[in-house]
């Protein structure tokens, strides 16, 4: 399990972008769209409510974190009943004056993941990761993570950009650490497929030589199973079939190599199994939706946000 894991948190880039630090009195709120991406927040004073469709708000107190995997619409309030602006709009007003009332202070930020190709382990999480404080508090590795990086936040100093980047991905980690480690899997299909031997050293075998000629035939050998046995389970629980699965991780692999190295396209195709450069570029643009050379083209360094 701790390999594929690792694999997966490795190669889709947990790029983290701090949207804003804002302390704002009340009343205040910001919508934020699913188009944003993997959203989090942090209350680091007072306390303010997660409104979404078809649930109950959900208050969050200082020293709360939550997470939000799928990229759900949804808004961030002082109330229930406040009124929330676009997140553009929000971050482009001036600073809040204080006016005597309650205040709270958030970190807000979103993960740059490939959401796309992420899609197997972000849907595994549930759409809302709350961790309460003293949930928090009872878990040291994540608190120690949090209090860093609001030092670091609040108080930057030379280098720490550099530092609230890899605090971030070490964030990441912690969290679906956590939530791996409660042990009720059940609905949570890709993690709980890593807990079954059979399927984990299928997935293992794939992410170690992804430019091998799989077949469920071989796949299937390698988890010890029968063909049939092996595609339902595998299809069941990860959600997709073993091939689609490969495909993806060979995607996954390409962009990493199209992103941060110098090899050529036909060199690209080879290291994720295609014959040809052409097969490569059509599966590749099948799955992003572009080319592999506008791809490459199109991944250039994002400025990040001022913070407010």
């Amino acid at each position: 399990m701790d390999d594929v894991l690792t694999d997966w948190l490795r190669e889709i880039e947990t790029n983290a972008v701090v949207l804003c630090r804002s302390r704002m009195p009340a009343p205040w709120g910001m919508k934020i769209s699913a188009r944003e991406g993997v959203m989090f927040h942090i209350v680091t004073e007072g306390a303010c409510w997660l409104r979404r469709a078809e649930a109950d708000p959900l208050r969050l107190s200082e020293g709360d974190l939550v997470l939000l995997p799928q990229g759900l619409d949804h808004d961030v309030v002082d109330d229930p009943a406040s009124k929330a602006e676009p997140l553009g709009a929000f971050l482009s007003k001036p600073s809040f004056p204080p006016n005597g009332s309650s205040t709270t202070t958030l970190i807000c930020g979103v993960y740059l993941a490939d959401v796309e190709l992420a899609h197997p382990m972000l849907l595994a999480l549930p759409p809302v990761m709350h961790f309460a404080a003293r949930t928090v508090q009872a878990t040291p590795p994540l608190a120690s993570t949090l209090a860093l990086l609001r030092a670091e936040i609040e108080s930057p100093s030379p280098g720490s950009e550099a530092l609230v980047q890899h605090l971030f991905d070490v964030l990441f980690v912690y969290i679906v650490r956590a939530w791996t480690d409660e042990g009720s899997l059940e609905r949570r299909g890709w993690l709980s497929a890593l807990k079954e031997p059979a399927l984990s050293k299928a997935m293992a075998r794939i992410h170690a030589e992804p430019a091998k000629t799989w077949t469920v035939e071989t796949l299937a050998r390698e988890a010890g199973l029968s063909r049939a046995a092996f595609a339902r389970r595998f299809a069941e629980q990860v959600g997709e079939p073993p091939l689609s699965y490969l495909t993806r991780w060979r995607m996954i692999v390409a962009s990493r190599l199209l992103n941060s190295s110098g090899a050529s396209l036909a060199e690209v195709a080879e290291r994720v199994g295609y014959e040809s450069e052409f097969a490569f570029s059509r599966a590749f643009k099948r799955s992003r939706g572009v080319s592999p050379a506008r791809f490459r083209q199109m991944r250039c360094p994002r400025e990040e946000p001022a913070l407010t």
